[in-house]
């Protein structure tokens, strides 16, 4: 999956006896904010800790709210890894909402500038090289996606490259993208542009103000004991400072003040390393920054030098004290010597200089690559704004507006669960073997192709990991895991053998003498290289943007459902109880639906809005009684859906129970699943309509064992889910599977099938995906789900967004989830989409494709995304979208396909077969 070789270090040696000097510390700030301790106020609205380029813009945008906000700072203001900072900002990326958050990042630096006269923004470009097809396909698609953002950019032949920079080479290229738009910051600039403005707004900064402590009282409720509350926050002075609201923004050192709440991160300090050229001739400081992801490297314009580092696959972590001011490793050249290969390999000038310094300092990474951002799950008032990956400057300004708007409103603007710190699993949190494994492995693909297949090998067999109750039996039938919340799901399976993940071997990227700088005591036991891995070699074959390996088996899994029995383990949901005598209260407070006038025993498809009318978390919720409601919840989202329950139940008198990890969720789905569940059943109990109705569930007897099952479908199918006790589960998926070999089964398809055949048919079905197609930012009528709460508007109840959701009935809706097909091309082979395409309506991109899939049963690409209106258009509606003379597009790459749109599901748009009619 990774491409690791070892340096040269002929090439080190030879540039390390060219060099001239070595950088140890900045200059310093330009614009002074040191105010004396004894101005201290005794209280504020916020406290941000962390004077660096993630505080300094957090404290800006909360003060332009007018909050009354102040920043502490224990040293000065960028000494801890803001002020050594490439700076570089690219505008295309794989995700729209990175480029949302650098697109703001960028329009920042030029209006501080305007507001406070400190530059900090030079728009010299960006240039992404490719050195293979795949690497070059992924460039276009960053390009059509610019074409939403209107982000200017140019893909290139190898013969236009040295067009915009003109000392690269190029014989062993494929192509390139030139965004002109790019650029790089100044890390004292901005920051001191942002102190400024703050201060001119009255935020009061301190700098050598540590923080001794932050104190907390208990949650309100005394039924969620581990709950707190911020109270105030001291310095390292003694003084103390009332507030509500603290937010994290000590970077590499996060964890020191989130130790202080009784809570831990995933984030650790690595060593990372850039190295200034001596003079190059021919440089030119207008040249764009340059990106060669294939070689892992970057060379950053630095006057008439250049700026050049990159990510190794052996990174050095490191243990940070709070003296660290300004401070720097001495750099590991044996380490930073595989960068320079390639570097000289792209910039053959480089070669041919010596080295004028070297900045070796700490960064913060995370397990996933992405920040930690948002309130700390369990501390009412702590927030984070850290772990940023070498990425907080460009991401500095856009995060900042977003964290200002969370702590004011409860939610971001704009979809941050990717970046919010709820998005892992407490069991992983606190393993520190599953954060270093999953933290070297993310660091070390930071260049990788973002391929939609990718899993990760890391921290696949900890202690903490998460496994059903049938991890085994489904492993044994060749099950191909996928990792979700730390979770070991089901993603298709290969009818051979055992393919489960092996323990983690760092790529063998360390050998016996660098192996001391990685191993702690009981933290990694090996890291010798697998001779052979078979989950790895399985997953390359899904690292791809057209069709994938596990193709022809998710259709066959596919076919079952649609026509015999799918047996899906779902126990990668999130299921707990809501109890209590303000139970139902609560409820109808927290979802969507009027679940009031629901009788016992039914279930209902909701969601949970925040105060914008964005959707929270959609979930399903059996009324159990009126003081017992079950909820269960997508296995991404059930910690950050939790905690938002948490936050809301506060002041009534209910609690939540979990019972995730001692539930396995065995779905059976298919037009014969009935007939199956009732040949398991031994209690004389029956499932047909006049039993148990679609939405309803009941306890029923399966292999001796009591199961709650209720008469559910994700696939479109009829359909049954089973809760089963953990040490059940066994008995009960073997009984599913006798029973399909026994007699009157034969020719009937029943198969075990993963998440792809889920994505698969319930996009034919037109079924929503929290984070790919469903978030907080849409509301529930933009993603056509309107019915999980327009019952309950419609008749004047109140529930959390309502406000917002009538207000925006009135106005009509402004944007849309609109769902397009796309027929095979003209060979024959399927059109594969990967999410971020374009959509097109009559010649004009309108929106971005959010979630996709291919279509086994109906023989289509199925992609969803939003559209925006478009000109002439007041609100969006369905007579709108088929108005005569409409065309519809999906442009991908530089290619425009025709595509179908359609306003009901593609597959059984009247939904018969989920009523059991075929």
């Amino acid at each position: 999956m990774i491409n690791l070789t070892r340096s040269s270090l002929g090439v080190t040696r030879y540039l390390l006896a060219r060099s001239t000097s070595l950088l140890s510390r900045p200059l310093g700030n330009l614009f002074s904010t040191k105010t004396t301790a004894a101005d201290i106020p005794s209280s504020a609205d916020v406290v941000v800790v962390g004077g660096g380029s993630l505080g300094m813009s957090t404290l800006y945008h909360l003060q332009k709210k007018g909050l009354n906000c102040v920043l502490l700072e224990r040293n000065q203001l960028t000494s801890g890894t803001t002020w050594h900072s490439a700076g570089m900002l690219w505008r295309l990326r794989p995700s729209d909402i990175d480029i949302e958050l650098h697109g703001y990042t960028r329009k920042m630096c030029m209006q501080l500038e305007e507001e406070t006269g400190i530059a900090s923004w030079t728009e010299n470009g960006g240039l992404f090289v490719a050195n293979n097809k795949e690497r070059f396909e992924e460039y276009k698609r960053l390009a059509e996606t610019g074409n939403y953002f209107g982000i200017e950019s140019s893909v290139l032949e190898p013969n236009q490259i040295n067009d915009v920079h003109p000392l690269l080479r190029t014989d062993d290229t494929v192509g390139a993208m030139y965004s002109p738009t790019d650029g790089t910051i100044d890390p004292t600039g901005i920051v001191n542009a942002y102190a400024k403005a703050a201060k001119k707004l009255g935020a009061k900064i301190y700098e050598k103000t540590g923080v001794s402590s932050v104190e907390t009282t208990p949650s309100s409720n005394p039924q969620i004991p581990n709950a707190s509350i911020i109270q105030s926050i001291t310095t390292t002075g003694g003084h103390t400072i009332t507030t509500p609201v603290v937010v994290n923004a000590c970077g590499a050192w996060a964890n020191e003040l989130t130790s202080m709440v009784g809570c831990k991160i995933p984030l650790l300090a690595m060593k990372h390393a850039m190295v200034v050229t001596e003079k190059i001739e021919g440089m030119d400081p207008s040249l764009p920054n340059v990106r060669d992801h294939d070689l892992s490297i970057y060379l950053k314009t630095q006057g008439d030098a250049m700026a050049i580092g990159g990510y190794e696959q052996n990174p050095e972590f490191c243990q940070l004290d709070e003296k660290f001011e300004f401070g720097l490793f001495n750099l590991d050249w044996d380490t930073f010597g595989q960068n320079l290969e390639g570097h000289i390999q792209r910039c053959p000038a480089i070669e041919r200089v010596g080295i004028k310094s070297t900045v070796c300092g700490p960064e913060s990474f995370t397990p996933d690559h992405k920040p930690l951002v948002g309130p700390q799950p369990g501390v009412h008032g702590f927030f984070h704004a850290c772990g940023f990956n070498s990425m907080g400057m460009m991401l500095g300004g856009g995060i900042g507006r977003e964290l200002a708007e969370w702590v004011t409103t409860g939610s971001p603007d704009v979809d941050l669960f990717s970046f919010d710190v709820a998005r892992f699993h407490k069991d992983n949190l606190g393993d520190p073997k599953w954060v270093k494994d999953r933290t070297h492995e993310s660091y070390a693909k930071t260049y990788a192709i973002v391929f939609p297949g990718d899993e990760a090998l890391a921290g696949r067999t900890t202690p903490t990991v998460r496994r059903s109750g049938v991890y085994e039996e489904i492993s044994a039938a060749g099950c191909v895991f996928q990792n979700r919340h730390g979770m070991e799901r089901p993603g298709y399976f290969v009818g051979k053998g055992e393919v489960a993940p092996l323990e983690y071997d760092y790529y063998g990227a360390y050998d016996e003498e660098g192996a001391w700088r990685l191993l702690e005591e009981g933290v990694a036991a090996s890291i010798a290289k697998h001779e052979e891995n078979v989950y790895e070699q399985v997953i390359e074959g899904e690292l791809t943007f057209g069709v994938p390996v596990s193709f022809d088996a998710v259709a066959e899994e596919c076919h079952a459902c649609r026509n015999g029995v799918a047996v899906f383990d779902q126990s990668y949901f999130g299921n707990f109880y809501l109890e209590g005598p303000e139970a139902l209260d609560a409820v109808q407070k927290l979802v969507g639906f009027d679940v009031e006038r629901k009788e016992d025993g039914s279930v209902t498809y909701t969601t949970m809005c925040n105060t914008k009318g964005g959707v929270e978390a959609d979930l399903t919720v059996l009324k159990v009684n009126e003081d017992q409601f079950y909820f269960s919840a997508g296995g991404q989202t059930c910690s950050k859906d939790w905690w938002w329950i948490e936050r809301n139940i506060q002041d009534m008198d209910c609690k939540l129970r979990d019972v995730s990890d001692d539930t396995t969720l065995l779905s059976l789905q298919g037009p014969k699943s009935r007939d199956l569940l009732q040949e398991l059943m031994e209690d004389g109990s029956r499932v047909e309509d006049d039993a148990l109705e679609f939405s309803h569930g009941k306890t029923i007897v399966v292999a001796g064992h009591e199961v709650l099952v209720l008469r559910l479908t994700f696939v479109g199918e009829l359909g049954f889910e089973l809760h089963v006790p953990r040490n059940m589960a066994g008995d009960v998926y073997k009984a599913v599977f006798e029973v399909a070999a026994g007699e009157g089964w034969e020719g009937v398809p029943v198969r075990n099938a993963g998440y792809k055949c889920i994505d698969s048919l319930s996009a034919e079905k037109n079924y929503r995906h929290y984070h790919a197609d469903l978030s907080n930012a849409d509301t529930p009528m933009e993603a056509g789900i309107g019915f999980t709460v327009l019952p309950k508007l419609k008749a004047g109840l109140e529930f959390n967004g309502s406000e917002a959701l009538n207000e925006k009935r009135e106005e009509g809706l402004q944007r849309k989830l609109v769902c397009l097909t796309v027929e095979h091309d003209g060979g024959g082979e399927p059109v594969i989409f990967n999410g971020m395409e374009t959509i097109i309506r009559n010649g004009e991109v309108l929106g971005l494709v959010r979630s996709t899939a291919y279509g086994h049963t109906v023989g289509k690409t199925i992609a969803y995304g939003y559209i925006d209106k478009w000109e002439g258009c007041k609100k969006i509606t369905n007579k709108g979208l088929q108005a005569e003379g409409t065309e519809w597009q999906i442009g991908d790459r530089g290619k425009v396909w025709d595509a179908t749109l359609h306003i009901k599901s593609v597959f059984d748009p009247k939904g018969d077969r989920i009523m059991g009619k075929y």
